[in-house]
């Protein structure tokens, strides 16, 4: 299987200490919240970060940013001063998070890339909870956990072009900092070139044809019309800027709209399917990033640890300019 786009960073124990106590003495983002200042969060989080991460790890980054592989992992980051109990309901309190928010958004800035949010999920809010939420057991959802997540990628409903708008195109990257994970539930992941590796080419060909319909979620709606988002006339399957492959995808929500088209699915639905992926464990204090244009992912059910200590991830959207 194809893996070369594996990377993982651990920070020292000193330097995680060393960080953590620079970011939690900072006065600069006192009474501003993420959301309100994503750019300041990015800004200073940065800063601090380049002062106390080894210089290694600060050149492996500027490497990503110039030549972004699919994913890459870092290990052992400084989180908050004190426990904050896992989210039942989708959302907490920010200014409870101002240590780990700032080490997200600044390892965003170092690698270039811009925190997104869409006005038409999550509250518009930038940062997603990836906690099981007991309303939302069996839901197919980041806060649910009774049931598989198969293959995907997220908001395959939006616009795939390079000069599309930001705030309404398929996300570049998804990223995630760990907040705990003692249920040790991996986030599986399968690159697009996996796929195509044993797909032929009249196959790949296929799916690059502007032949598909996709349809979101139903709580998935646009502010104007109130109706559920659909796309019609788009491809699987497209070319990024930087010469690698691309894909939409989202089980039970892809429809091909011809005769081909739906041979073309059907062939990649198999294929993917019998591939294993590859498990990557989002820990406490890690931070997980991958592009969602290029990887495929997925999480097993799991049971919840006792409340207040189940997994949380969090997650945010994120952009790059070069597209």
């Amino acid at each position: 299987m194809t893996t070369s786009g594996f990377h993982t960073l651990h920070i020292p124990d000193s330097s995680k200490a060393a960080a953590g106590a620079a970011l939690d003495a900072s006065t600069e983002l006192d009474g501003l919240l993420p959301d309100n200042a994503p750019g300041l969060y990015g800004e200073y989080g940065a800063k601090h970060l380049r002062n106390h991460l080894p210089a290694a790890v600060l050149g492996a980054l500027a490497q990503w940013r110039h030549r972004p592989t699919s994913w890459l992992t870092l290990t052992n980051l400084p989180g908050p001063t004190h426990p904050v109990p896992t989210p039942t309901d989708g959302f907490c309190d920010e200014s409870l998070l101002r240590v780990p928010n700032l080490v997200h958004f600044g390892l965003l800035r170092l690698l270039g890339l811009t925190p997104v949010a869409y006005q038409w999920e999550n509250e518009g809010r930038l940062i997603r909870n990836v906690a099981p939420r007991p309303a939302a057991a069996r839901a197919l959802t980041s806060w649910g956990y009774g049931q598989q997540l198969d293959w995907h990628t997220d908001d395959s409903i939006l616009d795939h072009r390079a000069d599309a708008d930001p705030a309404r195109s398929i996300p570049h990257c998804l990223s995630f900092f760990g907040m705990r994970n003692e249920e040790r539930v991996p986030t599986d992941l399968l690159p697009v070139d996996t796929v195509l590796e044993t797909l032929s080419a009249a196959t790949a060909e296929a799916l690059r044809r502007p032949e598909f319909a996709v349809t979101a979620p139903e709580s998935y709606t646009t502010a104007d019309s109130g109706k559920p988002l659909s796309r019609s006339g788009v491809p699987m399957l497209w070319t990024l800027p930087d010469g690698s492959n691309a894909l939409r995808y989202g089980p039970g929500r892809t429809a091909g709209l011809t005769p081909g088209a739906r041979e073309a699915l059907e062939r990649f639905e198999d294929r993917a399917a019998a591939l294993p992926g590859f498990p990557v464990l989002v820990e406490e204090g890690g931070f997980h990033l991958f592009d969602n244009r290029r990887v495929m992912h997925r999480r097993v059910p799991f049971e919840p640890a006792a409340q207040g200590r189940a997994r949380w991830l969090r997650r945010c959207y994120a952009h790059r300019a070069a597209g």
